[in-house]
């Protein structure tokens, strides 16, 4: 490695993630799916040897102590992703990944694109069909999920 694990780490994963983008301290990929146009962003922890794929997201509008137990519940379904609300109160889903100095970069950049697709998958597929059974979400939002793909 010369480094700097997130440079390494952008030359064995910009072929598979889209819009892939380096800042000085973490990688920002675009995932237009069915919740919507969001940035995954991988950053990386030296001194404690971990990468978090994450996302975050406004809550849903409302929802209260119902979203939290939602929250809750699919952290005991996912062992690879968790969900939480961070310091500004946005919805949290990431992986955390270990990234030890001599980590094998090949096997680590396929484990980051799986995550960065799983954390976006929750979005797509649990926060989404929760929020229209729930009834949550603004119209824009509610004719996209609904709609999405066809």
């Amino acid at each position: 490695m010369s480094g700097d694990l997130l440079t390494d780490l952008y030359d064995h994963i910009e072929d598979d993630l889209d819009d892939l983008q380096q800042t000085s301290d973490a990688l920002r990929a675009r995932f237009d799916q069915r919740y919507g146009d969001v940035r995954v962003v991988v950053t990386h922890d030296p001194e404690a040897e971990m990468l978090r794929v994450s996302v975050r997201v406004p809550p849903p509008a409302g929802a209260g102590a119902p979203f939290l137990v939602f929250c809750l519940s699919l952290n005991a379904r996912y062992w690879d992703v968790k969900t939480g609300l961070d310091h500004d109160g946005r919805l949290l889903v990431h992986a955390d990944l270990e990234a030890p100095e001599d980590v094998d970069l090949e096997s680590l950049g396929e484990t980051v694109v799986e995550r960065a697709e799983t954390v976006v998958d929750v979005l797509d597929d649990d926060l989404v069909e929760w929020c229209l059974t729930e009834g949550f979400g603004t119209p824009t939002q509610r004719e996209r999920w609904e709609t999405f793909g066809d």
